[in-house]
């Protein structure tokens, strides 16, 4: 990958959200008259390898038309879109939450990036959003509810892996969306477990970061959240703290971890996203920080030099890159834009 390229990631996801096969089903089976190909089951999300990546390539067409609407002038995304969000669709998904079986069913990450295609769907004009949003509500609302419920009465202790079960990432897409469009009771909620589980964590081991299959930094990922839940004061004060050699630029997590590349790999390739993920949240952290705070510049550097090391990572167009990385490409670009932060001509 040259650079942040949106109408090459939109190529890429294009092709991947109508390709069923390969596919990796997470499914509880009742008896033998449950095997059911994946777009049977999922009729919305039966794509990209897995329901949680074909969720989030969703987002990242909801996104793309909304900031760059000239990239699908011929109306591929639209239809496609239109085809995947309908109540028809929709309707099955939800009622799939409703075996007792399926009830954890991607739980919290694909619940999380749910949320996040239907705030993408209301922040996208006209009636096509309209139309995305209708069919979203019930699902969305179903996930948000049950979301709230698992961090807020289930979820005992906080699990701070890399990988999807990874409570802070999930924590922030359901409050990033919830302020985005007004749903206080979950942003309520959502602010006052993450204050209890991560509120008292101090001086955090990032010496053992990454774990071999990470795609997320725990530290710099739990960071971020609590930089969406504190006051810029108080939240300071807690990243002193909670990560001290922040500010000297002696903490490893700043460093891009060292691999060799390997893209046929699902658990290596997960090294490419975890360049992009750290440079998210080094930037949702960077653009909160006071004015002045010597912070700042550490982590803008983190920032460009995670996204130049992954700068090839959809060179090689093997699908267990493919189906997802795009995704987080956009997702970090996103993140660097609002904190201001832009890459060299080098590059881009």
């Amino acid at each position: 990958m040259s650079g942040f390229d949106p109408k090459e990631l939109l190529a890429i996801s294009l092709q991947c959200v109508d390709r069923e096969f390969p596919y990796y089903l997470d499914h509880t089976f009742d008896g033998p008259m449950e095997l059911h190909r994946p777009a049977e089951l999922h009729p919305a999300f039966y794509g990209c390898f897995d329901w949680h990546s074909a969720v989030h390539n969703h987002w990242l067409l909801l996104r793309i038309r909304r900031l760059w609407p000239e990239l699908d002038a011929d109306g591929a995304a639209r239809r496609l879109l239109d085809a995947h969000l309908n109540p028809e669709t929709l309707g099955v998904e939800l009622a799939y939450f409703d075996n007792p079986n399926n009830g954890a069913f991607s739980r919290p990450y694909g619940w999380g990036w749910l949320l996040r295609v239907h705030a993408e769907a209301v922040a996208t004009p006209g009636p096509e959003g309209e139309r995305w949003v209708a069919a979203l509500a019930p699902l969305r609302d179903a996930l948000a509810a049950k979301l709230a419920d698992y961090f807020a009465t289930q979820l005992r202790f906080p699990i701070r892996s890399g990988l999807h079960a990874n409570s802070a990432f999930s924590m922030l897409a359901g409050l990033d969306t919830a302020r985005a469009i007004g749903d206080l009771p979950l942003a309520a909620t959502l602010v006052e477990t993450a204050g209890r589980a991560f509120l008292s964590d101090r001086d955090y081991p990032t010496w053992t970061e990454p774990s071999g299959g990470d795609f997320l930094s725990p530290a710099l990922t739990e960071a971020a959240l609590l930089a969406n839940v504190l006051e810029p004061a108080e939240y300071a004060d807690w990243l002193t703290a909670f990560l001290p050699g922040l500010a000297d630029g002696t903490d490893p997590v700043l460093q891009p971890p060292q691999y060799a590349r390997d893209a046929s790999d699902p658990a290596t390739v997960h090294l490419n996203g975890l360049l992009m993920t750290k440079a998210w949240a080094a930037s949702r952290i960077a653009v909160v920080l006071p004015d002045g705070d010597p912070r700042i510049g550490v982590l803008t550097r983190t920032v460009t030099a995670h996204m130049e090391a992954a700068s090839d990572a959809l060179d090689d167009r093997h699908y267990h890159a493919t189906h997802w990385v795009p995704t987080f490409a956009l997702f970090s670009h996103a993140a660097m834009t609002d904190a201001g932060i832009s890459l060299s001509p080098a590059s881009t």
